[in-house]
């Protein structure tokens, strides 16, 4: 579809803020200019939400707009997020949520989004919370009761010092009230650099039946803080 040029002026940290808006957005659409996939086939607006078609190890979203900046300051991120896939695994692989700090190699963002390493933040399907990567926790069956309707999913980083602390929570969205929540300390700032990605990750699913089920959805992924930066006068290869 060739090459997209986004030219976004920085005048301050409102500028930088960022909400996703699908609702005039025809049913059954491609993500948009604002996002890359690392296969965009698997994912579509619908019903003012994007959809993960399959249930496939690090299905993911990166947004083209922001990235978070070299720079000491905070971010809050949240996300609307619901399971269509609420098969529970084994070593609890199966989640959905962020991954923060991606950075790009080669050169080349479509490798970005494939290759490099980043820091992973979410809900499994056990209704665990986790920063980093699931273990086997215990079930949060308060968590699971909610997560087909939809949780929203919070993260706030605030520096402390030369490292960050990360605070995650997530709530439920009929009544607002805190669900979980967990937190990381002396997080270094070269984790928090990069891009910013919205993740569905399902693992060792038995057959193509259980890979081809629709997993998670996202909605209302609102961004800011003074570590987001926008992407200036950068040319975004769209495919």
């Amino acid at each position: 579809m060739g090459c997209l040029l986004l030219v976004i002026s920085c005048k301050g940290e409102a500028d930088t803020n960022f909400k996703s808006d699908f609702a005039n957005i025809k049913k059954h659409a491609v993500i948009g200019s604002k996002y890359e996939a690392n296969s965009i086939q698997e994912w579509q607006i619908s019903n003012n939400r994007m959809e993960c078609l399959v249930s496939k190890e690090n299905r993911n979203i990166r947004l083209l707009t922001r990235q978070l900046s070299e720079q000491k300051g905070d971010l809050e991120m949240r996300v609307r997020l619901g399971f269509f896939n609420d098969k529970i695994s084994t070593l609890n692989k199966n989640w959905a949520g962020f991954s923060i700090g991606l950075k790009e190699q080669f050169n080349d963002h479509r490798d970005n989004v494939i290759f490099a390493k980043s820091l992973n933040i979410g809900v499994c399907t056990n209704g665990a919370l986790f920063i980093g990567a699931p273990s086997p926790n215990h079930k949060n069956e308060k968590v699971i009761e909610k997560l087909s309707k939809g949780v929203d999913l919070v993260l706030t980083v605030i520096p402390i010092g030369n490292t960050y602390t990360l605070y995650v929570s997530i709530y439920d969205i009929e009544t607002r009230i805190l669900l979980s929540k967990i937190s990381k300390k002396e997080v270094t700032s070269d984790q928090l650099i990069g891009d910013l990605v919205l993740v569905s990750n399902f693992e060792n699913l038995k057959d193509d039946k259980d890979n081809n089920t629709k997993s998670v959805w996202f909605k209302n992924w609102g961004i800011s803080g003074s570590k987001i930066i926008t992407r200036s006068k950068k040319s975004v290869n769209n495919n």
